[in-house]
């Protein structure tokens, strides 16, 4: 791939020609797997990106399964670079070149395949993408102290091994691999060698190295697909849900809105529908075709000369998540108040503005926690930041986090990890070296897709050096004593493909794994001077980043199409980086919403993991008039009522890797209409939301699908069969919400902001209509209240709650003949009966 297409984020071409496995010379046990020398044939892909076909240094006649075509292309000439023509029988056309594949059973769900020169495959590759120790924690509870040999057999056509319930079958010649789970007993992935055109040739190369002139060295995969196989996840990615049929190139940009290819947060793992996925270990840009050119076969390609991919298996898409959050990490439990109501512009100008909306929000009734201030805080906020605060505008700012506290708003301040030239702290960094360097060893500036505004150049720091790092760190420390709550760590997509980082890293590998770097060391500051677990407000990442919430979704316009992207966008992150997710309610940039738009992104805002009103205009729902105000009032409330549901979902995604937002998919993997639906969302197991996109002043009829089961209409109690389309007309104040049969939703008191402490009143809404589950998760530590809903032998229904906790208790049943109320009181454990 060359340094402009690069740097643009623009896709490369496939691989069109190189070096593939051919010939099986050699396997060998190693502890808990197998490593196989592979020999490799030159080859060309001809015939275009709508006709492909492979082929190869050897003679056409070896290549075919089939022949008597009399249109077959004519034997390929000099694939070697050598000068000498390669068709001749038998003739070798080179010395035999050879790469060593390593399969490695991590577990019974997951394998780790590496593919490259034996030299390379032994580098330790320590990215910071797995999380700190979990490889070694999955292998010892695997295998304990010690990883087995593996059992192999050699069987006719090749060898096949087994161990802790996977099996693996590598084919002589012409090679190729299959492995198989018993975690997912109907999945064989498998490489594609029966991805072939009329004249028996490859359409697909077999895995090997991409190499064109001029061009580094790139190993790719590929392996056979289904016809009716999806694929999702892959990052926040606007365009679509499913991603099959698409070229997608994974390269951190600031995409400048929400509803093109580019990305803010490229996650390099893809979820299957038939019942794996792929975690692609590496930093540089990644590449992946899926079932295009040829619907028979994917392809993953990395920016480097060897791969280290993760394949792991599971009956359902939850089980794959699982896995893989076992060895990337999983969220941080936020502390409650971050599931509020946030309240941001880009941006307040001052210390009197920032208090007017604090006033403003507590005379009108709107809960709010947490006041955000955008760059306007820094002596020097033009796209640089290094924490010298703006005394004129923002006066006695500790002054300031300290009143706000008292009236229970905590305080966000804006940050982004460069520097102007300009900035009071720029020489002290670039002399200590804290700064990412050119060629020259010069601090090198940020790629901001142009020159920036003023022309000057705003440095970079430099996460990979532990001295900068700290650095960093450090000049969070006063504002966080001073009580500031959380940071928005903004950009962070800007690493130039030319820069030197201090551990030795090009910004071409560098780029992608940046955003992690910058929002780890922030988390990790946030953490050690508040004595919980960090939390930031993040923009960018890659791979692992869901270990240090919360993302929101970049910058939206103030319009329909980007406020249904953005949910696409967070459905696609919810199934590769599955965690806390959020948007700007409102839009960012674009004239001022209309009031008709706000509400409606306000309802979808409210009713999403986090919530925080922002843009270039004011977003404060007083300032979109009386009904705007009065519908954004009902719905924040309900928010904070719902914080024992939305704690306890956090909770999930903080101990089994479940995102808070959910694809219908994930929830109904059986059912296939569940599977392509991107306009609706479910908010954990019981809610089900389908966001009315439209700014009309009149109702609107909002087609919308049901899974198959009983659904309840949040608003109406109206009982609907799923498994099939229904209408639900909205008038301007109707977010459609539907509740699943054999659900409890958790209920607190009305707050006009949440503490740290659990609610000691909770009201259970009892959704009966089906057998049902779950906690309700009080604190940090997991202490936790069971509930279970049970039908009974007379055809009533049974609630039965079991905890240590003593609540106040009160109970609403949800019938066809109405709400039937009963009132528990002060108890831990109890059994009701209707």
């Amino acid at each position: 791939m060359s340094e402009a297409m690069q740097m643009t984020g623009d896709r490369p071409e496939m691989v069109t020609q190189g070096l593939y496995l051919r010939r099986l010379v050699q396997v060998t046990a190693i502890p808990g797997g197998v490593r196989a020398e592979v020999a490799l044939v030159p080859f060309r892909t001809l015939g275009g990106p709508l006709r492909p076909v492979v082929v190869s240094a050897e003679p056409l006649a070896q290549q075919m399964t089939t022949t008597g075509v009399p249109n077959r292309p004519a034997e390929a000439e000099d694939l070697t670079g050598t000068g000498r023509e390669t068709g001749a029988q038998g003739e070798s056309p080179v010395a035999e070149a050879r790469l060593t594949l390593e399969l490695q059973v991590v577990s019974p769900r997951s394998l780790r395949l590496r593919l490259g020169e034996p030299e390379a495959l032994q580098q330790e590759r320590t990215y910071g993408m797995l999380a700190p120790g979990a490889l070694e924690e999955v292998l010892a509870a695997t295998y304990g102290s010690q990883l087995p040999l593996p059992s192999i057999e050699e069987i006719a056509t090749g060898v096949r091994a087994w161990l802790k319930g996977i099996s693996i079958r590598l084919e002589r010649d012409p090679f190729a691999v299959q492995i198989e789970s018993e975690a997912a007993p109907a999945v064989t992935w498998r490489t594609a060698l029966d991805d072939r055109n009329v004249h028996g040739l490859l359409c697909t190369p077999p895995p090997g190295l991409y190499s064109a002139p001029g061009e580094r060295r790139a190993a790719y995969w590929s392996w056979a697909i289904d016809p009716a196989e999806h694929f999702y996840g892959l990052g926040e990615r606007f365009a679509r849900l499913d991603h099959r049929g698409t070229v997608v190139h994974l390269f951190n940009i600031d995409a400048w809105g929400t509803t093109t290819e580019g990305s803010y947060k490229n996650v390099p793992f893809l979820l299957s529908s038939r019942g794996y996925g792929l975690f692609a270990h590496t930093p540089t840009p990644v590449t992946l075709a899926l079932g295009t050119p040829s619907a028979r076969a994917a392809l993953v390609r990395c920016a480097e000369p060897s791969l280290d991919l993760f394949v792991l298996f599971g009956r359902e898409a939850r089980e794959i998540l699982e896995e893989y959050t076992r060895l990337t990490g999983r969220a941080t439990l936020p502390p409650r108040w971050a599931f509020g109501v946030w309240l941001s512009r880009c941006r307040y100008q001052s210390r009197a503005e920032v208090e007017e909306v604090a006033n403003r929000a507590r005379a009108e009734g709107i809960p709010c926690d947490v006041l955000h201030i955008d760059p306007a805080w820094l002596a020097h906020p033009n796209l640089s930041c290094d924490f010298t605060v703006n005394e004129e505008a923002f006066p006695d700012l500790p002054g300031l986090i300290r009143e706000l506290g008292e009236r229970g708003f905590k305080v966000s301040l804006w940050e982004l990890p460069y520097v102007s030239e300009q900035a009071p702290r720029y020489q002290e960094a670039a002399s200590a070296g804290y700064f990412l360097r050119d060629e020259k060893g010069e601090p090198i500036g940020a790629d901001f897709g142009g020159p920036p505004p003023d022309g000057r150049k705003r440095a970079i720091v430099d996460f990979t050096n532990p001295a900068a790092r700290a650095w960093w760190q450090d000049l969070h420390r006063p504002l966080l004593r001073a009580g500031v709550a959380v940071f928005k760590t903004d950009f962070g997509e800007g690493v130039p493909l030319e820069a030197r980082a201090a551990n030795g890293m090009s910004g071409h590998e560098l780029r992608n794994l940046y955003p992690l770097l910058y929002n780890a060391a922030v988390h990790e500051v946030i953490s050690q001077e508040t004595g919980r677990p960090g939390f930031v407000w993040g923009r960018s990442g890659w791979a692992g980043t869901q270990r240090y919430p919360a993302q929101w979704g970049g910058d939206p316009k103030t319009d329909v199409a980007a406020m249904a992207c953005s949910l696409r966008g967070g459905l696609n992150l919810a199934l590769s980086a599955p965690g806390l997710w959020a948007h700007d309610i409102g839009g960012f940039y674009g004239p001022p919403p209309s009031p008709e738009l706000y509400i409606r992104w306000a309802q979808f805002g409210l009713f999403s993991p986090l919530a925080r009103a922002h843009g270039t205009t004011p977003r404060e729902p007083w300032v979109f008039g009386e009904e705007a105000l009065t519908i954004f009032r009902r719905y924040a409330r309900l928010r904070l009522r719902l914080n024992p549901y939305l704690y306890s979902l956090a909770w999930e995604a903080h101990s089994h890797g479940l995102p808070m937002l959910r694809p219908l998919l994930l929830e109904f993997p059986a059912d296939p209409t569940a599977a392509v639906i991107d306009d609706a969302y479910l908010l954990g197991p019981a809610l089900l939301v389908a966001p009315v996109f439209s700014e009309a002043r009149e109702p609107v009829a909002r087609r919308l699908y049901l899974p198959v089961g009983e659904w309840i209409d949040f608003w109406s109690d109206e009982r609907l069969e799923g498994g099939r389309y229904v209408t639900r007309v909205a008038p301007l104040e109707i977010l459609p919400v539907y509740v699943r049969a054999g659900s409890v939703l958790p209920l607190g008191p009305e707050r006009a902001f949440l503490n740290e402490e659990a609610p000691d009143e909770v009201t259970l809404e009892v959704y009966p209509g089906a057998p049902g589950r779950g906690r309700i998760v009080w604190d940090a530590s997991g202490v936790a209240t069971e509930w279970q809903l049970l039908p009974t032998a007379a055809g009533g229904w049974q609630l039965q709650i079991a905890g240590q906790r003593q609540v106040d208790w009160s109970v609403r049943w949800h019938t066809a003949r109405g709400i039937v109320k009963q009132a528990v009181g002060y108890t831990a454990s109890a059994v009701l009966s209707l």
